[in-house]
C-alpha cells in the first residue's frame, strides 16, 4: 500500500478463518510464474477453475472487505510489484 501511495489497486481481505487476502491481477498473467511456498496462484487452467468472491464496493459484506479498491487509474495490482512484496515477505528477495 505503502509503495502505490494507497492506489494498489484491488485486494480483498477475509475478516474470518486464516485471513487470506487475494490480489486481483490481469486475467492469464499469474500462471507463468513460480510462487513461493503460502502463495497459491487462483486461476484457471488445466481442467480447473478458481473462484474468489468479490465483495460490493460499498455496504456490508462480511466476511469479505475490500484492503483496496480498484480504480479506473488502477483496475488491477501490478504483477511486477506483487511479484516483488510477495518476494520480499517469503524472503526471497533481499
Amino acid at each position: 500500500m505503502l509503495c502505490t501511495d494507497f492506489d494498489a489497486g484491488p485486494i480483498i481481505c477475509e475478516l474470518t478463518g486464516e485471513r487470506n487476502h487475494y490480489f486481483l491481477l490481469p486475467p492469464q498473467t499469474v500462471s507463468p510464474y513460480a510462487w513461493p511456498p503460502g502463495v497459491r496462484a487462483l486461476t484457471r487452467g488445466d481442467g480447473v477453475l478458481a473462484y474468489v468472491g468479490v465483495p460490493a464496493l460499498t455496504g456490508m459484506t462480511w466476511p469479505l472487505d475490500w484492503r483496496s479498491t480498484p480504480t479506473a487509474e488502477v483496475p488491477f495490482v501490478r504483477l511486477e510489484l506483487m511479484r516483488e512484496v510477495v518476494g520480499r515477505v517469503a524472503g526471497v528477495v533481499k
